[in-house]
């Protein structure tokens, strides 16, 4: 008996571990209903390409769907983090006019002390709550020229520092988190 299952073991290790049925040497296998019927009908076989090319659609626009999920979210993404910025844009021109209000009235002596006060006050407020909101300026005096951040309106052969660096800024410059809201208009050498 012994012997008996040690050829069994043998044996169905050899046919890939597949159970023997009673004694025979070939493996039992359950074979497709097709099989043991015989040939596929037609109709079965129009109905079994029917429903492979329905589930190729649906998995096309499964993918689709999350192709147009994910494409949303980054523009919602975007816009809640770059909407404010033609807002911010125009703000800034508002701040360009205060600055010249009080570089203005700094120059005239009938301006009294406690305007100038107030300028400056309204002046800083504004700043405070563009930096809040993401904005920076775009530093460039003495550094070289970028045309990412630098926008050159003239050239100027004197001032000091190395050629292609800037000299003057004409118009200072933003960034809104990390994007150039408005390039610094600069001269450069």
């Amino acid at each position: 008996m012994e012997k008996e299952n040690k050829e069994r073991l043998i044996t169905d290790e050899e046919n890939g571990g597949a159970a023997l049925e009673n004694g025979a040497e070939h493996p039992v296998s359950e074979a497709p209903p097709a099989e043991k019927e015989g040939p596929v009908p037609a109709g079965v076989e129009d109905w079994l390409c029917q429903r492979e090319e329905l589930v190729n659609l649906v998995q096309r626009k499964q993918a689709d769907l999350d192709n147009f999920r994910r494409i949303s979210r980054k523009k919602e993404e975007e816009i809640r983090n770059y909407g404010l910025s033609g807002f911010l844009k125009r703000l800034l021109d508002v701040l360009d006019n205060l600055d010249l209000a009080l570089a203005t009235a700094r120059e005239d002596v009938a301006v009294p002390e406690s305007h100038l006060k107030g300028l400056a006050m309204i002046q800083k407020q504004l700043l405070q709550l563009l930096e809040q909101e993401g904005v920076v300026p775009v530093e460039a005096l003495g550094k070289a020229f970028d045309p990412h951040f630098h926008e050159a309106v003239m050239q100027s052969p004197e001032g000091r520092g190395e050629p292609g660096s800037v000299v003057e800024e004409i118009q200072k410059g933003y960034l809104y988190k990390e994007r150039v809201l408005r390039p610094a208009r600069v001269a450069v050498k």
